[in-house]
């Protein structure tokens, strides 16, 4: 007998960003779907926007638009890949520094079945300026967290693999 709440696709959380990392959480799910697993993915692309000195709004607003046009091409490659294994990408987000709180809350009102996280760790005093992402979620959250490493060398067909640099140009 199944239960009321069982749900034949799941819900992910995928915090990505345009790492290694952030390749290596898109083709662990790539290869969970090729395995039979189907979610719906809540995708967060989390970009480090550093800090400016004080500039015109105008300056100011050309960097951030170059920045999000950079992450929208990882973005659009990303929502290619997942669909083409059979996972629908419902919602994206494009953030700029400390993505934490973000999590937290959609965790909270999305309830997912496991928050997939790939974004390359920060350095020493970024961690102690702002925190450490990965701990925070790790810790703070109730939902299962997988954290990809660049340094994952198990692929068993590499042929296979999609560079975002290739893609991407």
């Amino acid at each position: 007998m199944i239960s009321k709440d069982f749900r034949e696709k799941g819900k992910v959380i995928l915090v990505i960003d345009d790492s290694e990392c952030g390749r290596t959480a898109v083709e662990k799910l790539v290869f969970l779907g090729k395995a039979g697993f189907r979610a719906d993915v809540l995708m967060i692309f989390c970009s480090d926007a550093g800090t400016f000195p004080v500039l015109s709004q105008r300056k100011e607003m050309k960097i951030y638009t170059d920045l999000r046009i950079k992450a929208s091409k990882f973005v659009d490659f990303y929502i290619d890949r997942l669909e083409e294994a059979g996972f629908n990408v419902t919602q994206v987000k494009i953030i700029f520094g400390s993505v934490t709180e973000e999590i937290l809350n959609l965790e909270k009102i999305t309830e997912p079945d496991i928050i997939i996280f790939g974004m390359e760790r920060e350095g020493f005093i970024k961690r102690v300026l702002r925190g450490d992402a990965h701990k925070d979620v790790i810790f703070q959250t109730k939902t299962p967290v997988l954290v990809c490493k660049s340094t994952y060398s198990g692929w068993e067909n590499k042929e296979e693999l999609k560079c975002t640099k290739c893609a991407l140009g």
